[in-house]
């Protein structure tokens, strides 16, 4: 079911996203992205699969070291594991759709990350300042870096989003910006 208020922006990435669909299966949201805009590493999911569906423009997307570039209505399905960023290398606004099943708390995970990038709670690379709410929102997302070995960051992230969680910092990021 959507809330009121669907529609939440990035500065860091330079992107605003959209919700048009929730379920629990299924998260269907639009993405804007302005020009040189992105994400600003690489990374991986676990448990879920995006599929990307271009709007208006061309996106370049690396999956496995693979670079992609994308056009009007052209798709692309990134499968649990996978590694992968997108950016914009055009000087034009891009718009395009992503698909992500199962949704688990990914929309939750991005509206904590994009409130704190609003409140200049981030580093330039977009993540939280905070180590709980890293670990909190990066949990909610399912987001893994390869760089480190899945265990460690799975352990670092549960250790400090279970302590988020009993210390009451959930709660008040959830509170503040998910709606």
């Amino acid at each position: 079911m959507l809330g009121s208020n669907n529609r939440f922006s990035n500065p860091v990435i330079k992107d605003e996203i959209e919700i048009l669909f929730e379920s629990d299966e299924k998260l269907i949201f639009r993405t804007f992205l302005k020009p040189n805009g992105g994400q600003s590493g690489v990374h991986y999911h676990t448990k879920i699969t995006e599929k990307f569906t271009i709007i208006e423009g061309v996106l370049n997307v690396i999956v496995n070291n693979i670079e992609s570039v994308l056009k009007t209505n052209n798709e692309l399905v990134i499968n649990a594991l996978d590694r992968h960023q997108f950016i914009n290398k055009s000087g034009k606004n891009v718009i395009f759709e992503v698909e992500i099943t199962p949704s688990i708390q990914i929309k939750n995970g991005l509206q904590i990350i994009y409130g704190l990038a609003q409140d200049g709670k981030v580093y330039k690379n977009g993540l939280p300042t905070n180590i709980f709410y890293m670990a909190i929102a990066i949990k909610m997302m399912d987001a893994y870096v390869p760089d480190l070995p899945l265990f460690i960051q799975k352990i670092g992230i549960l250790s400090l989003a279970f302590i988020g969680k009993i210390t009451g910092l959930e709660k008040k990021i959830v509170k503040k910006y998910c709606y």
